[in-house]
C-alpha cells in the first residue's frame, strides 16, 4: 500500500495540530467529581474500619512542563516531597486521622530544586491555587472516625491553577491503595456557635451574677 503526498501532508498537519493543542487537551480531560471544592483546605486522611491503621496513598504528578515542578505536603514549616526530581510518581503513608497540606513545589527557572527560586503553593493558601475533586464515595459508616458524618473518597485530583488564568497549569493524582475503605475529604471546618447563643449564654451568666447578689443581701 502506497502513501500518496498528499496523504503524508495529511498525516503530518495532523501530528503537528495534535502537538499544538496536547495542553489544551489534556487541561480539559476531566469527568464528573461526586464532589468538587474551590475554597482553600486542607485533606482530612480517612482510616476505614479495616486492618490497615494508616492510609496509603499513590501520587502521579501530571504537567506539560515536566522538568519544573514536585510534589508532596507541608510538615509545620518544612516541605515534604513526594514525586522526586526525574519520577513523576510517588507512594506515602499518612496515619488516620492526619490533616494534609498537600504542595506543589516549583524549582524556579534554572530548574534547580532546593535554591531560593523555589516557589510553594499550598492548598491551604488563600490565593486558591488548586481546586479538589473526590471522587469514588465511601460510606461514612465504613470510617473509624466520629468526625466522618458524611461520605469520604477514595480518589482525589488536584488542578493546580498558577497563574490564575481558569487553565490547569499542572495536576496531581492521588489514589488511596491497600486498605479498602481508606479515603480522603476535606477536613471539617470549625463551625462557630451562632450570635444567639452566645447571648444566651451572656445572659445565663449575668442571670446568675445576678441571684448571686440577691441572696447575699
Amino acid at each position: 500500500m502506497r502513501i500518496t503526498k498528499a496523504c503524508r501532508f495529511l498525516i503530518l498537519a495532523a501530528a503537528t495540530i495534535g502537538a499544538l493543542s496536547s495542553r489544551a487537551t489534556w487541561a480539559s480531560t476531566v469527568w464528573p467529581a461526586d464532589l468538587s471544592v474551590t475554597e482553600p483546605g486542607v485533606v482530612l486522611m480517612v482510616d476505614g474500619n479495616d486492618r490497615n491503621t494508616s492510609v496509603k496513598l499513590k501520587i502521579r504528578l501530571d504537567t506539560p512542563d515536566r522538568a519544573a515542578f514536585d510534589f508532596g505536603f507541608m510538615n509545620n514549616d518544612a516541605y515534604v516531597s513526594l514525586t522526586r526530581p526525574g519520577r513523576k510518581r510517588g507512594n506515602y503513608a499518612f496515619t488516620g486521622g492526619s490533616l494534609v497540606d498537600f504542595t506543589l513545589r516549583n524549582w524556579g527557572a534554572d530548574h534547580q530544586f532546593g535554591t531560593a527560586d523555589d516557589l510553594l503553593y499550598r492548598l491551604s493558601d488563600s490565593a486558591g491555587y488548586a481546586d479538589q475533586d473526590y471522587f469514588s464515595p465511601i460510606p461514612a459508616s465504613k470510617s473509624r472516625h466520629p468526625v466522618v458524618s458524611d461520605f469520604y473518597f477514595h480518589d482525589l485530583r488536584l488542578d493546580w491553577d498558577l497563574d490564575r488564568d481558569g487553565v490547569a497549569d499542572v495536576r496531581t493524582w492521588i489514589d488511596t491503595r491497600g486498605g479498602k475503605y481508606d479515603g480522603m475529604m476535606p477536613a471539617p471546618m470549625a463551625v462557630p456557635l451562632p450570635a444567639a447563643a452566645w447571648l444566651f449564654g451572656s445572659g445565663l451568666l449575668a442571670l446568675g451574677a445576678t441571684l448571686r447578689r440577691t441572696r447575699q443581701a
